[in-house]
């Protein structure tokens, strides 16, 4: 905070920061469709402190962060039989994970969602560790809670749920639930698919699985025949999907990747019928041709619509934290300045809200104002930031590629990193009597959301961040059971967890 006072605006800031500026500035009530609910809500009182948003909200998310540090150190100190060992190692190494410095130090929804996860699994523990009837019921509120705010916060949540639906039956929850428990669950999953925007989702998916688009069926065929070309292409490159559809095209006869593609099809001026699906008014229309297309691709292929999103998850895992790319000089001052023009320009602006500039009249020009979001570049405490993510570096990487070109890097090549199987070990041992009921159900609830959120979303860290408070605990169960072992305990690891 003292390196970069101000947090980033990027290019998910304006929809997620909308509810907050339409109601101070034009007394209106809208949530939009693509962010829903908590995060857009939580700005509110944020914009009304003096200084702006922007210059809050770093206090704000980083306090949040420490604190959930918190929960993190219970799970560890309730779960593992050597908490001494761990308990400082663990947060620790998490406080420090670059991406989740840099999500506490932007405006969008991830710091929340990272948090909820957290407090959530947390409620889980302490729920699931109670011997009394009574005292277990009272304590699943400490679950319920922060895991109803999860899922109000990104719709990437709703992919926890059949984790969760999983870990109730290991647990036995219908035998320790009473009706309203029940009752206030069941109100959380049928609010998910409140969450986020169906257009959004549509797209998502259609992305993730348009190289197996049928064209040789009747479905919707002259659009097909408009995009025969840029399938094939895909297709003949899907061992490398993953780091095809969200790239930029290797040269200018090339469309755009399918992610930005599909995302403006009016843009496609050479595809007439595809650009016609972009014009206003024709959502409704675009949205069924791309869920029709992309229901069609996956009744065809489960086999690889389950391949891409194996694709995406190794992808993701091998640029985990590269430390060294993020927070250099010049990164958020370089990146404002478009945003800070859209304040010059438009009197109302959104940016003016969220920097506390004067609603309308002239403002500052950029080259004055670009002192104030980053007073320091070069001291010793920007060195400090940057040598903290640079000493995280690859280390926290789970899968590593060859030294080639990313269209180069099959999925075949990929090796898992030592990490990797020191985590995979201790998934595998966490479904021991000792651990199943907290870590071992919770490492279900993690691999049915990455398999989820990857099978409709692009290679991005920020989809895997939240399940770094269960991965990192899973790295003191093979140390745990070795010294049980050397000890002549075996059978504390029979015991069931409490």
């Amino acid at each position: 905070m003292s390196y970069l006072p101000y947090a980033f605006w990027g290019a998910d800031s304006k929809s997620n920061y909308s509810f907050a500026h339409i109601l101070i500035y034009h007394g209106g009530i809208s949530i939009g469709g693509k962010r829903r609910f908590l995060y857009p809500i939580l700005m509110l009182p944020i914009s009304l402190l003096p200084g702006g948003a922007l210059r809050w909200l770093p206090l704000c998310q980083h306090t949040l962060g420490v604190a959930t540090l918190l929960p993190l150190a219970y799970v560890i100190r309730k779960t593992l039989r050597f908490w001494r060992i761990w308990i400082v190692p663990i947060t620790v190494i998490y406080a420090g994970i670059p991406t989740v410095v840099w999500c506490e130090h932007e405006l969008m929804g991830d710091t929340v969602l990272f948090a909820t996860f957290t407090w959530a699994f947390a409620g889980w523990v302490a729920w699931v560790g109670q011997e009394q009837v009574e005292r277990s019921r009272c304590m699943f509120w400490w679950f319920l809670v922060p895991f109803a705010l999860f899922i109000l916060t990104k719709p990437a949540g709703c992919f926890v749920w059949p984790g969760i639906i999983a870990g109730l039956v290991i647990v036995g929850g219908w035998r320790l639930l009473t009706r309203k428990h029940v009752i206030a669950l069941l109100a959380v999953l049928v609010v998910t698919p409140a969450v986020g925007s169906r257009k959004q989702g549509i797209w998502l998916i259609y992305t993730a699985v348009f190289p197996l688009t049928r064209l040789e069926t009747p479905l919707h065929a002259e659009y097909k025949a408009e995009v025969r070309d840029f399938v094939i292409r895909m297709r003949d490159n899907l061992d490398v999907y993953y780091a095809l559809e969200h790239d930029h095209p290797v040269s200018k006869n090339e469309d755009v990747e399918p992610f930005l593609f599909l995302r403006d099809p009016d843009l496609q001026s050479a595809r007439p019928l595809w650009a016609a699906l972009g014009a206003k008014g024709n959502e409704k229309l675009r949205n069924k041709i791309y869920m029709d297309l992309a229901l069609e691709a996956i009744k065809a292929r489960p086999d690889l619509f389950l391949y891409l999103s194996l694709q995406r998850i190794v992808g993701v895992a091998a640029c985990l934290e590269d430390g060294h790319t993020l927070f250099p000089d010049g990164a958020l001052s370089s990146a404002f300045a478009e945003f800070y023009k859209d304040a010059v320009d438009n009197e109302g602006s959104p940016v003016r809200l969220a920097l506390a500039l004067p609603r309308n009249g002239p403002i500052p020009p950029y080259e004055e104002y670009r002192r104030k979001l980053e007073p320091a570049p070069g001291s010793w405490r920007a060195r400090a930031v940057q040598a903290c993510a640079e000493a995280y570096g690859k280390r926290l990487n789970l899968s590593r590629f060859p030294n080639l070109p990313p269209e180069q890097c099959k999925l075949s090549l990929a090796r898992p990193t030592i990490l990797c199987w020191w985590i995979f070990a201790g998934a595998l041992l966490s479904f021991l009597p000792r651990y199943v009921r907290t870590l071992g159900v919770w490492t279900i609830v993690s691999a049915g959301y990455l398999i989820g959120v990857f099978l409709v979303g692009v290679v991005d860290s920020h989809y895997f961040v939240p399940v770094w408070p269960v991965l990192l605990p899973l790295l003191a169960i093979p140390v745990e059971v070795v010294l049980a072992l050397i000890a002549g305990r075996p059978a504390k690891l029979l015991e069931t967890g409490k």
